[in-house]
């Protein structure tokens, strides 16, 4: 007789939590509701089902536990403008909820950040412990303090990095959506964060239309159904 080998366990019904900035934003789909939240209607957007974690749930069956998106929103804790440093990845990053997956999609905004003389938001040092106030305004230790400690606040939960592999399009030059990418890779690679590379994301004003999140959908549902059968 054969014998039984038991499945992993998996909820039911599978919540996922979104972290993240503009492209996740939706009028009335956004926790706090407070958070600032992108006009989609001015590129064609017509409905929230429209939207790239909509088509993901409606896929999967999934739940949508929280969308802590916040338009305009860095990673870090650069006061970008006097104004974006309050709303930042890591000062949201504790307002979740009770999710099984988490997908954080971010870093654009780090990416393109400019005044009239240029980038402004630092690299920064691949730094793993011990992160200063100042350290924290750099994207490197940002992503690095922000994925620590949501493996510590979420220990259960499966995390995502989505990644925009034309973060900053029109808006910084290739050196630097380079650095900005080769340090997204090491940063997830080491804190063993799953990165979903986002490519041919169709766009109108620099944010994915009604193509580009089926464009977005469709390549995070092949990534989910390997990694959960669904």
């Amino acid at each position: 007789m054969a014998a039984c080998v038991k499945q992993p366990e998996q909820p039911e019904q599978i919540r996922f939590s979104i972290l993240g900035d503009s492209y996740s934003t939706y009028e009335g789909y956004v926790h706090p509701d407070s958070n600032d939240v992108y006009p989609y209607e001015e590129i064609g957007l017509t409905g929230v089902e429209q939207m790239w974690w909509a088509r993901m749930a409606n896929s999967t069956g999934w739940t949508l536990e929280r969308n802590n998106s916040f338009s305009g929103a860095l990673v870090c804790n650069y006061n970008y403008v006097n104004y974006y440093g309050q709303y930042s990845f890591i000062r949201r990053m504790d307002n979740l909820g009770h999710p099984d997956v988490i997908f954080i999609f971010g870093a654009t905004n780090d990416a393109y950040a400019h005044d009239d003389e240029g980038p402004i938001v630092p690299l920064g040092d691949y730094i793993y412990s011990d992160w200063t106030e100042e350290q924290l305004c750099e994207f490197r230790p940002a992503l690095a303090y922000l994925f620590e400690n949501l493996q510590t606040l979420y220990p259960k939960a499966k995390l995502y990095f989505l990644l925009d592999m034309n973060l900053g399009t029109d808006g910084i030059n290739e050196a630097r959506r380079a650095e900005f990418l080769t340090s997204i890779h090491h940063i997830t690679n080491h804190y063993g964060v799953e990165c979903i590379d986002l490519t041919g994301i169709h766009k109108s004003r620099w944010h994915p239309d009604a193509q580009g999140h089926k464009d977005i959908a469709r390549q995070v549902i092949e990534v989910i159904e390997t990694d959960f059968n669904v």
